[in-house]
């Protein structure tokens, strides 16, 4: 080596750990993403839920895990519906906001009106409905219906 020269460094530029410790994170995240929307099991799979239908009165709702994922089951005037609260953008969980009548991710400010459908933010599409049925004074979510 001559005089005035600089020998490259031996460790790893800044620069070149940032984008390979980036990179490893995008990759990690995008693992979970397929993991979390392929490898998932079927709906229809999972062993339905049950519970009374007087647990339910006209108005109300009630959260549970189906599929492991929670659930909204509403009683309308109209019957019962079944609504996934995982959002459709980054399957964030999505909460229910009483007062509006709506759900709200909080991950990146998604909103979906009483029926699932998108309202507000980034979600492509609606939240996923859960197939609902009431058998003999039972709530039945999952399974057929």
């Amino acid at each position: 080596m001559q005089q005035g020269q600089t020998r490259p460094s031996q460790l790893m530029s800044r620069r070149g750990f940032l984008l390979t410790f980036l990179g490893g994170l995008g990759a990690a995240w995008a693992g979970f993403l397929v993991q979390r929307r392929l490898l998932s099991p079927a709906t229809g799979e999972a062993k339905p839920v049950q519970f009374p239908l007087a647990e339910l009165p006209a108005g109300g709702v009630r959260q549970i895990t189906y599929e492991n994922n929670p659930v909204l089951v509403m009683r309308s005037q109209e019957g019962v519906v079944a609504m996934s609260m995982v959002c459709t953008h980054l399957a964030c969980k999505v909460q229910w906001q009483e007062g509006k009548q709506e759900f709200y991710c909080p991950c990146h400010q998604g909103k979906f009106d009483r029926n699932g459908e998108v309202i507000s933010g980034p979600p492509p599409v609606p939240l996923e409905r859960v197939p609902v049925k009431v058998v003999q004074e039972q709530v039945v979510v999952g399974g057929e219906t």
